[in-house]
This record gives C-alpha cells, sequence and structure tokens, in this order.
C-alpha cells in the first residue's frame, strides 16, 4: 500500500503543477486524476464513482470577480485517494460505497480548504515577479527561468504536503467510521446519486446554453464514457 499512497501524494502535486505554473492541461481535472489513480490502486469503480462527482462540482466552479475558486486540482487527487485508501481496508461492496461518499466529502473540503493556499502562492509569486523584473533591469537574463523554477517547485511542494497531510488526517479521522457506519453511508450515498447527476445535467445545459458547444461534447462524453465503467464493473 506505500507505493500507493507515495503515487496519490506525488500526483497531487503534479495536480497543482498542473492547474497554475505548468502547461494547464487535464492533468488537474478530478475525472483524470482518478482515472490515474483508479489504475494505480487497481480500483476503478471506486476512483471513478468519486471522480466523476468532484469533476461535476470543479465544473460547475466559476472564479467570479475577485473569488479564488475551490482547489479542485488537488481536492480531486485527495478526495479520491482517501477513498481508495479506505476501501482497500474493508471487505464488503456496501462497504466501499460509503468510502466513495466519504471520499467526496473529503475531497470538497480539501478544495475549500486551500483556498487560503492559493492566496498565499499567488502573493508569492507577486514577490517573484517582482524580483525578476528588477534582476532583469539589472541585467541578469537568467533571472526569468529562475522565477519559473521557483514558482513550479512551490507549487509542487504545497502540493505534495496538503495531499500528505489531508490523506493523514482524513484516514486518522474517517477509518473508524468507514468500518462500522458502513450501511448507513451506503444508504447516504445511494440517496445522494440523483444529486450529483442533477449537478451534471445542470452544467451541460448551462454550457449549451452559452453555445460552448465542444464543452458540452466533452463533459458529456466523459460522463457517458465514465457511467458505462461503472456499470460494467458493477456487473
Amino acid at each position: 500500500m506505500i507505493p500507493e499512497v507515495l503515487g496519490t501524494v506525488l500526483l497531487g502535486g503534479v495536480g497543482a503543477l498542473d492547474a497554475t505554473p505548468v502547461g494547464q492541461t487535464l492533468l488537474s481535472q478530478p475525472l483524470v486524476t482518478a482515472a490515474l489513480l483508479g489504475a494505480l490502486w487497481h480500483d476503478m469503480p471506486v476512483a471513478l464513482a468519486v471522480g466523476v462527482v468532484l469533476q461535476i462540482l470543479a465544473a460547475s466552479t466559476l472564479p467570479v470577480g475577485a473569488r479564488t475558486p475551490e482547489d479542485y486540482a488537488v481536492g480531486g487527487v485527495v478526495g479520491t485517494g482517501l477513498a481508495l485508501l479506505l476501501a482497500s481496508q474493508v471487505s464488503f461492496t456496501i462497504a466501499r460505497d460509503g468510502c466513495a461518499l466519504l471520499g467526496v466529502f473529503a475531497g470538497m473540503i480539501a478544495a475549500t480548504s486551500g483556498v487560503p493556499l492559493l492566496k498565499w502562492q499567488r502573493r508569492q509569486h507577486e514577490g517573484l515577479s517582482r524580483w525578476c523584473e528588477d534582476e532583469l533591469r539589472a541585467g541578469n537574463e537568467a533571472a526569468l527561468g529562475q522565477c519559473q523554477a521557483a514558482g513550479v517547485g512551490l507549487a509542487f511542494g504545497v502540493g505534495v504536503s496538503y495531499s500528505a497531510a489531508c490523506l493523514g488526517l482524513g484516514t486518522l479521522l474517517l477509518m473508524g467510521l468507514a468500518r462500522t457506519e458502513s450501511v448507513w453511508l451506503s444508504r447516504a450515498w445511494t440517496l445522494a446519486q440523483p444529486l450529483w447527476i442533477g449537478l451534471g445535467l445542470a452544467q451541460l445545459l448551462h454550457a449549451f446554453v452559452q453555445r460552448r458547444l465542444l464543452r458540452v461534447g466533452v463533459f458529456a462524453a466523459a460522463l457517458f464514457l465514465t457511467w458505462l465503467l461503472l456499470m460494467s464493473g458493477a456487473s
């Protein structure tokens, strides 16, 4: 289990990198990281069950005005990773459904709690940019590369540290709950599924009204393929 936990923590750092200072590809999306974690933990049903819900929540998050959106790049890794970690310690299917529910809530909490860290990183980046400007005026042409490397190192370090802290704390607080309250958690997961579907349909409708047809197609295809994989795994 140690290699899986280590890989999850490192993926949290990669997600943090992809969200801001490097690339900004799909690697920071919860459904993508969930698929990678499912392959790492050899448990794709639980990973995708959590990942699709966190992806819906992430897609519904908008950076309105000066508001800093929730950090679902790392929150998606934390939620899925914690669900997989808890599920690896239980035996019954009904308990695994409860682990998925706990993972979703853990991912939401981690994404929301990560906002102060994002704001702190932005302040550090502002300081780095001012330093870089001063160095470039002074003739130090290597300052731009050094500044970028510092930003990358900061984001990766924060992502890894925050992911490790959340996984450790979540395991400590939720392992007993996953084992003793599996029936109640499984029922809650079943009752909550129409809510997740409704949020996903609302997001698709919102994107369609805005005529973002490519976004509608990609998002709908991802949800449909995930649903097919979950159904095939359950059968």
